[in-house]
């Protein structure tokens, strides 16, 4: 599966590039909500996986972005913020999954697997 993992933590994007790599996905990852927002309109991506805070474009406005574009692939959202209120912010926007940090890479992979295959071929 092909992944778009856009985060900004050098951190986190070693350890689930690591995790789903291992797992056998391809992973290409961008640092902003800018950059993944060009990744993601110009290549097709299998799951998207994108951090709420992020420079430049933040994830919520990102997610609602590629919405809007006719993505309908799966995207996860990455947050340490976890209040009811953000999770449902998140799923507003258009997210099909919230993801709280601290993320395992087992939680990650498992996350990942429910998702495979889902959405069209955009």
């Amino acid at each position: 599966m092909r992944i778009l993992l856009v985060e900004d933590n050098a951190l986190n994007v070693e350890l689930f590039t690591d995790a789903l790599e291992g797992d056998g996905h391809e992973v290409a990852v961008e640092r902003d909500g800018d950059a993944g927002e060009r990744r993601a309109l110009a290549e097709r991506f299998d799951l998207h996986l994108l951090d709420i805070q992020l420079p430049g474009q933040d994830g919520l406005s990102l997610c609602r972005t590629l919405r809007a574009a006719g993505i309908t692939r799966p995207i996860l959202a990455l947050s340490s913020h976890a209040m009811p209120e953000q999770i449902e912010r998140g799923h507003t926007a258009g997210f099909d999954d919230y993801l709280t940090k601290p993320l395992s890479p087992a939680a990650l992979r498992a996350a990942v697997r429910r998702y495979a295959g889902g959405g069209d071929a955009r």
